[in-house]
């Protein structure tokens, strides 16, 4: 049976890949957190490139020293600040910080995630790496539906679609399959870490009307749908 390692299973749409993998009869979920008979859960940090190559490490024990499909779903997405606009945070530092967080947890976290893998991948037969990308870091997107706002995010999630070209042109002598893959816009609110405040209930509310304008009849999925 393959196996699949979830980096980012908490909740929302991590947390339903688990929920269908672990449900299929053909295969074998392994995931970073998690709770089912045929799931093991591993617990570590993305920002952490020594945690992850420990989980690396347990996961190696669980499947036998390889895996077949990495499913990178982590992201910095909550916070007071992670709706501002460029010309909107309250001072520099708060720019800074919210920038430098994002970077660490959209981007490099990526990184370290498929680095401390890929030994695991390499044994694996099927070898591939699925990114979960978004509309927000697209520029097209960005452009048709004004979204300004959500800047730190989208900015880093751009940069983490070039990660992924960037691994895809490098392992693809190996056989390597890579793909960034945008679910939608998914109604993550059940699971989420913590309620939005006011600031962010008002930017999104105006994202949605935007992305409705271009997108007629526009609505957002569940994550069941959307995986």
């Amino acid at each position: 049976m393959p196996s699949y390692v979830v980096v980012g299973a908490s909740r929302g749409i991590g947390l339903e890949f688990v929920r269908q993998l672990a449900n299929s009869t053909h295969l074998s979920a392994l995931v970073t957190d998690a709770n089912c008979v045929n799931v093991h859960v591993v617990q570590s940090d993305v920002v952490d490139h020594r945690a992850m190559k420990a989980a690396a490490e347990e996961v190696a024990a669980l499947s036998g020293g390889a895996v077949d499909v990495l499913i990178h779903n982590a992201a910095r997405m909550y916070g007071p600040n992670f709706y501002r606009g460029l010309t909107n945070y309250e001072d520099d530092d708060t720019l800074d910080a919210e920038f430098m967080q994002s970077f660490q947890v959209n981007v490099l976290g990526i990184i370290h995630s498929v680095n401390a893998f890929l030994p695991l991948l390499r044994r694996g037969a099927a070898k591939k790496i699925i990114l979960v990308s978004t509309g927000a870091g697209d520029r097209d997107v960005v452009w048709r539906a004004r979204f300004d706002s959500a800047a730190a995010y989208g900015v880093t999630k751009a940069a983490a679609n070039m990660v992924a070209i960037k691994y895809a042109v490098q392992l693809e002598p190996e056989g390597f399959v890579v793909v960034a893959l945008s679910p939608g816009t998914v109604d993550v609110s059940a699971t989420a870490a913590e309620e939005p405040d006011e600031f962010s209930r008002v930017e999104l509310a105006r994202i949605v009307e935007n992305v409705k304008k271009v997108v007629p009849g526009h609505r957002s999925l569940t994550p069941a749908e959307s995986v």
